[in-house]
């Protein structure tokens, strides 16, 4: 990094928003019981109204040991990672290393010979509203990945053969014409993050996103492993146990599903999509379009979708995401209008873990909406 690069890194995280790390007793003990109600390992929760935050923790860092999760700790973030991948190509914009409206073919030129014809004007946009026509799952059968290398390929390597093997088939269907969720399209944008910088996607994500926002706790991968145990372990379920798994989204598909962060430095994520972010992290211009949203087919009623994220059709909107490895569950809320953010965290990934965040996110969302009302 050059030195004005890192005087400027400097500057942008002394201007990031200083949020208390205390835990909140009332919260504390709302975490306990939800978490209690569902039989699930332990909970985390944070809420930001402007520069008001309460954080909480509840519940054990595994299920089979004593040690007790504490606010410090990180979770898992899942495809809430997208909102990220989305804000990191935003900050590329606005310094015109990539463009909105950049198509596939435009990006990686090197591929355009063996595109797939469909694929060659889908643009950035497309890919990060799911509508690029990409398969939603599945597409990793042993024909798909024959020749595939991710124990000796560096992790650029492996997002560009992807990225080929993608585009060089047929879409699922014809791109632009239905909202398909998938983690494919994210992943081939990671590549394109990597082409366009030079850098693996982690690094950018690095020096664009955490850097900056003083995400310093924030990462890739498990939240605890056999290796380093000291931390949030993700959970399976065996019969109706919880059991410790360090088993996670593989590396390639980081782009769309393996950030972890500590509950306080998402919320510096959430701040900066509130409205309280650092001064010039993100042109207005740019923040607009990532919230911008579109009403699609194929997406659930009362919703549309922006850049990594879902938007509400409610007064004032709501930014949504929900994500999971399927061992961790996260859910995001941010109400740029009211400058305010709703995070709620859970270390494991079934029906229950499923019900237990939802049903906290929305009791926290509709008070923060009520309180909003009453004024």
């Amino acid at each position: 990094m050059t030195l004005l690069a890192l005087l400027a890194l400097l500057a942008h995280s002394a201007s990031a928003p200083r949020l208390d790390v205390h835990q909140d007793a009332p919260l504390a003990a709302r975490l306990e019981r939800a978490r209690s109600a569902h039989g699930v390992p332990g909970m985390g929760a944070l809420v930001l109204r402007g520069k008001r935050v309460a954080i909480a923790v509840a519940g054990k860092r595994r299920a089979d040991r004593d040690a007790r999760l504490v606010v410090t700790d990180a979770f898992h973030l899942g495809s809430d990672t997208k909102s990220m991948t989305a804000s990191l190509v935003a900050r590329l914009v606005d310094r015109r290393v990539l463009r909105w409206d950049e198509t596939l073919a435009e990006a990686l030129p090197e591929i355009a010979a063996t595109m797939d014809p469909a694929f060659k004007p889908v643009t950035l946009d497309m890919l990060m509203r799911h509508v690029a026509g990409l398969p939603t799952e599945g597409a990793f059968t042993p024909e798909f990945t024959a020749g595939f290398d991710d124990e000796h390929w560096p992790i650029a390597k492996q997002r560009a053969w992807m990225a080929e093997r993608f585009l060089s088939r047929p879409p699922k269907e014809r791109p632009g014409a239905r909202f398909a969720y998938s983690n494919y399209g994210y992943l081939i944008l990671g590549h394109v993050i990597e082409r366009a910088t030079g850098k693996t996607w982690e690094e950018a994500m690095r020096e664009d996103v955490f850097g900056p926002l003083a995400m310093t706790g924030c990462g890739f991968g498990p939240t605890a492993t056999s290796a380093h145990p000291d931390g949030t372990w993700a959970h399976d379920v065996k019969g109706v146990a919880y059991v410790p798994t360090e088993e996670d989204n593989p590396p390639l598909i980081g782009p769309a599903g393996t950030v972890y962060c500590p509950l306080v430095d998402w919320a510096r994520f959430a701040a900066a999509h509130a409205g309280s972010g650092p001064a010039g992290w993100l042109t207005p211009g740019a923040l607009a379009h990532l919230h911008e949203g579109v009403a699609l087919d194929g997406v659930t009623t009362g919703k549309d979708i922006a850049l990594g994220w879902g938007v509400t059709r409610t007064d004032p909107p709501r930014l949504t995401h929900s994500g999971s490895n399927g061992y961790n569950v996260a859910e995001i809320v941010v109400i740029p209008r009211l400058h305010a953010a709703v995070l709620v965290t859970i270390h494991a990934g079934d029906e229950r873990a499923r019900a237990a965040g939802k049903e906290l996110l929305d009791a926290l969302v509709q008070e923060i909406s009520a309180s909003s009302t009453e004024r």
